[in-house]
């Protein structure tokens, strides 16, 4: 089983002379942007507003993609509640004997909802350009200045600012 292929969009934002090519066969993305599902939660509402702008400003998101940026909201206020539990919690749970001697130790289950949605996250968070390898990927990796001049970048830099 191969890569997935890379969208055209993402493939003309990196350089690729295959843009052209591979844009015949996909439908064209939507310029306008997908409106907040009324069942996020205020967690998930919040990450929504923060990310969007981020995700639009990469130009890899319609609305055909509403669901999917949906349910990586969704996956971020329950990663923050199995979060706060691991902390509330702990990591490991002793259970006790009536007499105050212990009876087990077992990894809170929350630690591990914790885990799962911390790899779900990752994927998604990719797919939409929100890590650093998933924004190479897309070949939207440009750091922009404040001016939007790519080349103040390495001014900057180069008299260590």
């Amino acid at each position: 089983m191969g890569r997935n292929p890379k969208p055209a969009a993402a493939l003309k934002l990196s350089g690729s002379w295959r843009a052209s090519s591979r844009a015949k066969g996909e439908p064209p993305r939507e310029e306008s942007l997908p409106e907040c599902p009324a069942w996020l939660d205020d967690v998930a509402r919040a990450a929504w507003h923060d990310w969007l702008p981020r995700i639009a400003a990469m130009k890899v998101i319609s609305v055909g993609d509403r669901d999917a940026l949906a349910m990586m909201c969704d996956t971020w206020s329950r990663y923050l509640m199995a979060r706060e539990k691991v902390r509330e919690m702990g990591e490991m749970i002793v259970l006790k004997n009536r007499d105050g001697s212990i009876r087990l130790v077992k990894r809170n289950p929350f630690s591990a909802i914790l885990a799962e949605h911390g790899d779900r996250l990752r994927k998604m968070m990719s797919e939409f350009g929100l890590t650093p390898v998933g924004r190479a990927r897309i070949g939207a990796a440009k750091e922009q200045a404040p001016n939007g001049k790519v080349e103040d970048i390495f001014t900057r830099r180069s008299s260590g600012a």
